[in-house]
């Protein structure tokens, strides 16, 4: 019975642990995906970039072609700049953790811009992020979007 008891006390406190472990993650990473948003709505690219990898790669909504490279990412995203006004909005984030070191977030967007000439665009999808740990900090590996049928 004593045997039974603490196992039990280990398996619970084992659980627990990994479970608070993992939930300070998933928190950073939420964390994480908002202020990327808000850097990218407030056209804050500075911040924006700190919070990627260095060899970060893109399958961005138009065109669809792969960025292979961050500088391509980084053409594409401060391209935005010419708009008179940006708004990415993401919601019903889901994040899974893999080895404590990797994560796969998904969501659905919306995207409003207004053109220098007043013309308002909309756009909604589904984004993927693929986000890694790197001494110690939680960063941005991959972004994938795609547009709802």
């Amino acid at each position: 019975m004593k045997q039974a008891t603490k196992l039990f006390l280990f398996i619970f406190l084992f659980t627990a642990f990994v479970s608070s472990t993992f939930a300070g993650d998933k928190e950073d990473i939420r964390a994480l995906s908002a202020k990327s948003a808000e850097a990218f709505n407030k056209q804050d690219y500075k911040t924006y970039w700190s919070l990627f990898t260095e060899d970060n790669t893109a399958f961005p909504y138009v065109g669809s072609t792969l960025l292979h490279d961050a500088a391509a990412w980084k053409g594409f995203i401060e391209g935005t700049a010419e708009l008179a006004y940006v708004n990415y909005h993401g919601q019903d984030f889901q994040t899974q953790i893999y080895n404590g070191n990797s994560a796969v977030v998904t969501s659905y967007y919306t995207f409003t811009w207004m053109e220098k000439g007043g013309t308002m665009n909309y756009q909604s999808g589904r984004a993927t992020m693929v986000t890694v740990k790197q001494n110690g900090k939680w960063l941005i590996a991959h972004m994938h979007f795609s547009k709802m049928f």
